[in-house]
């Protein structure tokens, strides 16, 4: 009898005990953290590129977002030695980083007698 006993407080504690400090536990962090409310997204006024172009930005390392943006500035088009130019970045450098930004597909780049003309992707403009 004793051994039955036993069996049945064994039983008590998951289908009795567990619930209830589960259900208090709950109560509890509701009680300190009533309302977590998130803020207002301001991009959601934003055209779909514009939103593209800011999502990428994020995403790219500083010297990457640099090449980017002096692209957006001079209308998307530009030719490497004039990046490599305006940005002072070696043509190794400059090089490197347009290749990078090819492979994610960003960038596109042209033959132009013997440079490359770097256009940025369609669906970024």
């Amino acid at each position: 009898m004793r051994h039955v006993m036993g069996a049945q407080i064994n039983i008590w504690i998951p289908v009795v005990i567990v619930p209830i400090t589960f259900m208090i536990g709950l109560l509890a962090y509701l009680f300190i953290f009533p309302d977590i409310e998130q803020k207002p997204s301001t991009q959601t006024n934003l055209p779909k590129e514009q939103r593209s172009l800011e999502a990428v930005l994020k995403v790219l390392k500083d010297d990457e977002k640099k090449v980017v943006e002096l692209l957006m500035n001079a209308g998307g088009k530009m030719l490497q030695r004039d990046i490599s130019r305006k940005t002072g970045f070696t043509r190794v450098k400059t090089h490197r980083i347009l290749y990078r930004l090819s492979t994610r597909g960003i960038v596109t780049a042209k033959q132009y007698y013997n440079t490359y003309q770097i256009a940025l992707a369609d669906w970024l403009l």
